[in-house]
Parts: structure tokens; sequence; C-alpha cells
């Protein structure tokens, strides 16, 4: 059977990099980006690793501890859109992508040394160099036979220069002092029992029996053996699963009880639930909306539609009709959000009878918009009020994104 090639592209420090592309001079400081509402720090420059600013670190501690920092609201629309674009540049080289999160996929580049006359060594920097370059955002790449060595090596590659090659005929010397705990897909109470056996470390997995893990653990426990041993038994599938609910959630940059403001948060959040929508080839019938206050109170709504969509030209009324049920004057506000649920296959569903023409002709308006988007950047066109403008300046994001 013929080795496959398989390499993990996995964005360095991703959020904060995405910070630092919207805002150059940014560069060279200790960033720290916080989760919803602010309360911990969910990624670091290298700059603020230095500083000894640790994972989950509350915000109040970092900021005391470390006021030299600069200490960003999490834009999770805009990590998506710099992470579809990333996905979208692998899909230049192969059709076999497994997205594993936001800022990680696995691509199968078996066979593509032959079809780009290079190496896979070479062909790995060049998908590195050509997004670093052409998106901007930094990313380490580690390349081996499976997913699971991928894994390995693209850890191996972030302490390096940002890429690591594992070569088969070396893998036991390359797991070597690798502790089991840190070997991708091994859970507490399967390292405890590896333990149990005396297998501390990645390599000591190789010595034992095929028989030895199939008593043990079944088949999860051979097929992590033969990723180990370089046969790739998690082959990269490039198929998507489709989301069963899409939301858009974000804090305020200040509390607010500016009515015309919040509603156009909510349409910021619309447009990307729709876009996402579109994207999954998905259509919802039920929209939520949700506020919440300062003081951590949420006021939520829902509206179960008599149609299927995925065009926020038909569905922005539905949202200003949920936001009136909610809002409440005088009320200051930290946050708000936008829930797509119940959703639909495309291609699993005719035009209904009763649906009406004007929905169909505003989900090929918006198809019209993601394309100019595409082409020019995002938010470039907006639907809905016309503060939109206003409220991306006030979340201090200028949507530049470079075409490629």
């Amino acid at each position: 059977m013929k080795d496959r090639v398989i390499a993990l592209i996995d964005g360095n420090n991703f959020f904060a990099g995405c910070e630092i592309l919207m805002n150059p001079d940014l560069r060279g400081k200790a960033v720290c980006v916080l989760s919803n509402n602010d309360g911990c720090v969910i990624a670091r420059s290298n700059e603020a690793k230095k500083l000894g600013i640790k994972m989950g670190m509350p915000h109040f501690m970092a900021k005391k501890e470390f006021p030299q920092a600069v200490y960003l609201s999490a834009d999770f629309t805009l990590y998506q859109d710099l992470s579809q674009r990333m996905m979208r540049y692998l899909s230049n080289y192969s059709d076999k992508i497994d997205v594993y999160s936001i800022d990680e996929a696995f691509i199968d580049i078996t066979g593509l040394d032959k079809t780009y006359e290079m190496s896979f060594q070479q062909m790995a920097l060049k998908i590195k160099s050509d997004i670093e370059k052409d998106i901007g955002v930094s990313v380490s790449v580690g390349v081996a036979n499976s997913k699971v060595l991928a894994k390995i090596a693209s850890h191996k590659a972030k302490q390096r220069n940002g890429f690591y090659y594992i070569e088969k005929k070396i893998i036991p010397y390359e797991l070597q002092n690798i502790p089991i705990e840190e070997i991708w897909g091994v859970g507490r109470n399967i390292a405890r029992s590896l333990r149990s056996f005396g297998i501390f470390y990645a390599d000591e997995i190789l010595l034992k029996e095929d028989a030895f893990y199939k008593s043990k653990y079944g088949k999860k426990g051979l097929e992590l053996k033969y990723e180990l041993s370089g046969i790739s038994v998690l082959p990269v599938t490039g198929i998507v699963e489709k989301p069963k609910s899409i939301q858009r959630t974000r804090a305020f940059p200040e509390f607010s009880k500016d009515k015309k403001y919040i509603l156009t948060e909510l349409e910021i959040h619309l447009h990307s639930v729709c876009k996402k929508l579109r994207e999954n080839n998905l259509k919802t019938d039920l929209i939520s909306v949700m506020l919440r206050t300062k003081d951590f109170r949420v006021f939520y709504r829902e509206e179960k539609l008599d149609f299927l969509t995925n065009s926020e030209i038909s569905l922005t009324k539905i949202v200003h009709n949920l936001f009136e049920k909610i809002y409440k004057e005088g009320i200051i506000y930290r946050s708000s959000g936008v829930w797509a649920s119940d959703l639909s296959d495309n291609e699993k569903n005719q035009l209904s009878l009763f649906t009406s023409y004007n929905h169909k002709k505003s989900e090929n308006i918006t198809s019209i918009l993601d394309k100019i988007e595409e082409k020019y950047g995002n938010g470039i066109i907006n639907v809905g009020q016309n503060g939109i403008k206003e409220i991306r300046e006030k979340h201090k994001r200028q949507m530049r994104y470079r075409s490629f």
C-alpha cells in the first residue's frame, strides 16, 4: 500500500496574528486577545508569552500584573473570515482537506510531488510561504505519513522555524521523549491505562504487539499504533460535516444603550450568519436574537418561519421585530447575538408552492453580493442600517483583506 503524505497547516497565535494583520502598529508588541465579555486571555503574541502572560489568565489579573500589554476584545467574525480564506487557499493544492479547527487543517498531498515537480518538503514550504505572503497570517507546517504524526510534526515545527518533516525511517527516534499525554487523541483515561502497562512515551507504543492494543483498547488502540507507525488509517477525506446551527455573538467594545447601535450590531451578526449558511449550502426557518445586559441578564426571542432562506434581505425585518420585543429603553447592554437553527440542505429542499418569489429573488441578490465581497473585501456592501460603517470603525476594524 502506498504511503500517504499528510501536512497539517496550523496558524501561529492565530487570533493575535489576525489582530496584528488588521493593525500593523501592534507588530512587536505584547498582544492578548480576550474571551467573550473580556473574561480571560485566549490568545497571545510571542511577545506576550515572553512576558509571562498565561493562557486563560483572567483579564483583570493580567492587566494588573502586565499593564504594558495590549488587551483586545475577540472579533470572531474577523478570525472566521481569515480562516476561510486560508482554507480556500489550501484547496488550490488538493481537494482532500479536513478542517480541524478555525486555524488548523490537514491536507493530503500524496502524489502531488509529481504534479508540481517538487519534493514534499518544498511543497509544504511553498504552501507556508504563499499563505503568509498572500493572506498575511503566520503558519507552521508539519508533514508526515499520518494525521497523528503530522500533528506531532506541527508541534515540532512551532519550536523551530515553522516547518518540520518526520521521515518514516526515523519515526521511533522522532517519538522519543514525547509523553503519551501529548499525543493527539490520547485522553486522560487512556494515558492512565497505558502508564499502568509501563508505556510512558510515544515511541514505547510501537513496542507492543497489535494483539495487545486490540484486546485492551479495540479498534481505537490499533489505530493509534498504526498512525504512530506511519500507516495512515485516519484518512483525509475532504468531507465537510455541516453544522446543526450557526450563531454569531460579540461583546460591544463599550457598554451601550443606544438603540440604533445595538440594532446595527445585530444586522452585522445576521449578515455573518447568512453568509455562513450560503457557504454551507444551507437554509434556516428558525431565527433567534439575544441581548445581554451589563449585569449579565439575557433577553432572548426566536421566530419560526413559514419559509426556508439564507438571505439577510428576507430576514432583516424579522430580526428587527425580535429586537423590538426584547429591547428595553434605558438598560445598558454588553453584547448581542443572532442564531440560525433548524437548518436544511438546499439540495434536499425544493421551492415550496407557498414560498414567496421575493424570497427567492433576495437569495439571488445576496449570492451576487457574496461574489462582490469575495473580490473586494468583507463589508464592502451593507444590507440594513446606514450605521454599519460607523460600527465597524467603532470596533476599530479596517476590513482590508488581500485578494488572491
